[in-house]
């Protein structure tokens, strides 16, 4: 079950990723390991990731709206917006565009998103998918409604 609180942060998310960026040069965070999967139809890409208790991280910025599906485990989220919502697996739940997060894992997490892709290289299918900061979401739509 989800419970949603609203919560103070930064007004810009992305001075949260450089603060966990910062955290990770100076030691203060150690990055860490998370096993992913990766399924592909001609329509879909699913991604599973396992990721341990005590990280901290911030997602990309969602391009498209897609399906998120915590399978166990217990997370604590944090949208740009600053709305907080604890996810116990088994939950899902849909992911907006321009949706950028904090996550704070509490227990160990098994976790999976559907979206709808076409990509079939999985390297290249988070540059698909989402931009690394809100500023560059937000330019390109900037540009999109210039147009």
């Amino acid at each position: 079950m989800s419970a949603v609180l609203k919560v103070d942060l930064p007004a810009n998310i992305d001075e949260v990723r450089c603060a966990i960026d910062d955290a990770l040069e100076t030691g203060l965070l150690a990055p860490i390991e998370t096993p992913v999967r990766h399924f592909h139809t001609d329509e879909l890409y699913g991604r599973w990731i396992e990721i341990p208790a005590g990280a901290v991280f911030t997602t990309y910025v969602h391009k498209i709206d897609h399906i998120s599906i915590a399978l166990k485990g217990h997370i604590t989220i944090i949208d740009q917006d600053g709305t907080k919502v604890d996810v116990t697996g088994p939950d899902a739940f849909v992911t907006k565009a321009g949706t950028q997060r904090v996550v704070y894992v509490h227990e160990d997490i098994t976790f999976m998103t559907v979206h709808p892709c076409t990509e079939k290289d999985n390297n290249k299918v988070k540059d698909v998918l989402g931009f690394k900061t809100m500023d560059e979401y937000n330019a390109v739509k900037l540009l999109e409604n210039m147009i």
